[in-house]
């Protein structure tokens, strides 16, 4: 890709990180010597509107999964508030035209269905979207979904008054052209919904494992504006739904189209994004050093969690010398390998089985609190659990 931002286009990209060649998370390994397609990891901004994003991307058709069971969960607990103001806001009765793009959507439509919608649907993968791969996932989604296809789909089923797109704009490789179709599935002035993760925590905590290939832009309240000014909607709404690992940041949008133009650079932008770039080197020196002192004290260190969060603090950091193994609990992982590291991944039984002394945690907050209600005996043992996130309360930032 040229040196282009794919927001507002302007060709000054700054590079402030590069992670090297890395293995798709999503592709686990069946033998710890076998590879798993690295692709370069370039991370940094644009000089002019501030939008972090990624320098260097897969294809898309190269992300996709070869897993049916895996897939990746959302945060929820605040769509029964954002129902609520779109519902308000768009004046909605029972003759509303709600539509989601992707499955993602499914949850906030059941809302829209329980408030007396009949019409809620999704576009369908295979008939709409003209995708037949059955692992099909966002990344092809997300290129699929052009303007012209969209506009096909609305000349046979109509455009909807509200349009709902969870999670699906930060894989986009072209932002504006998801935008533009989304555009096409919208009746004029009405409202569009987009919700992407925000990603000021995770810069300000340098939790630099949430960089992962299949999101490609990195948005904070300001760039999240700036993207659809540079597609010329200016009636937006940003609202922020806290949450303890990363908040959720929902854009409402007015389709009214109005002259395009590219934000300015807001302050704090690039400040926040150099500083975390910065730390990565002392913040991995660190973790190693914390995680060598003790493996050379005897007892072993595992890690719980085989997911691309995990994956990415491993790998980034070069930690896998000082781990055991790999703990996760779904048995469709257990007996496979990480990517990239090779360690086995194995049941949660193993850290009473091998003496595990520490157990670093890769989950989210309320996994990681049934974690620790379900592993009691292991703690009563003398065991440790300490999470590998920044925001975590059990975070190995206390430690460090």
């Amino acid at each position: 890709m040229k040196n282009v931002c794919r927001s507002c286009g302007f060709e000054a990209l700054i590079e402030t990180l590069n992670l090297g060649a890395q293995p798709l998370s999503n592709r686990f390994l069946t033998a710890p010597e076998e590879t798993s397609e690295p692709w370069p990891m370039r991370f940094g901004y644009c000089s002019r509107c501030g939008l972090a994003q990624l320098l260097s991307t897969r294809p898309s058709e190269s992300m996709r999964s070869q897993h049916a069971w895996l897939s990746y969960n959302e945060p929820e607990g605040h769509l029964d508030c954002l129902v609520e103001f779109l519902w308000k806001s768009s004046h909605a009765g029972s003759n509303t035209r709600v539509s989601g793009v992707t499955y993602k959507d499914d949850s906030t439509l059941e809302r829209f269905t329980r408030r007396g919608i009949a019409g809620g649907r999704r576009l369908d993968q295979n008939k709409d979207l003209e995708i037949h791969e059955p692992l099909a996932g966002l990344e092809t989604i997300q290129a699929k979904l052009t303007p012209e296809l969209a506009k096909n789909i609305a000349a046979k089923q109509g455009r909807s008054n509200i349009l709902i797109v969870r999670h699906l704009l930060e894989h986009a490789q072209n932002p504006l052209e998801l935008l533009r179709a989304c555009q096409e599935l919208t009746e004029p002035s009405g409202l569009m919904a987009f919700e992407v993760p925000d990603c000021r925590k995770m810069l300000e905590g340098g939790d630099h494992c949430f960089l992962w290939e299949e999101h490609i832009t990195y948005f904070t309240p300001a760039t999240l504006e700036g993207v659809f000014s540079a597609a010329g909607l200016t009636d937006v709404d940003i609202q922020i739904y806290p949450y303890a690992m990363e908040d959720s940041l929902v854009a409402v949008v007015r389709n009214l189209a109005a002259p395009a133009g590219a934000r300015v650079l807001v302050p704090g932008e690039v400040e926040r994004i150099v500083n975390f770039s910065n730390c990565l080197k002392e913040r991995g020196e660190r973790i190693r050093g914390h995680l060598e002192a003790l493996h050379r004290q005897g007892g072993k260190i595992a890690l719980f969690g085989a997911g691309h969060l995990t994956l990415k603090f491993i790998n980034y950091y070069n930690l896998a010398p000082y781990l055991s193994f790999i703990v996760d609990d779904n048995p469709n992982k257990q007996g496979l390998f990480m990517p990239g590291s090779g360690l086995p991944i194995v049941g949660s039984d193993w850290l009473e089985k091998h003496e595990v002394r520490l157990c670093l945690l890769g989950l989210n907050p309320e996994s990681e609190h049934r974690v620790l209600q379900a592993k009691r005996d292991y703690l009563l043992r003398g065991g440790r659990f300490i999470s590998v996130f920044s925001a975590s309360k059990q975070s190995i930032d206390g430690e460090l």
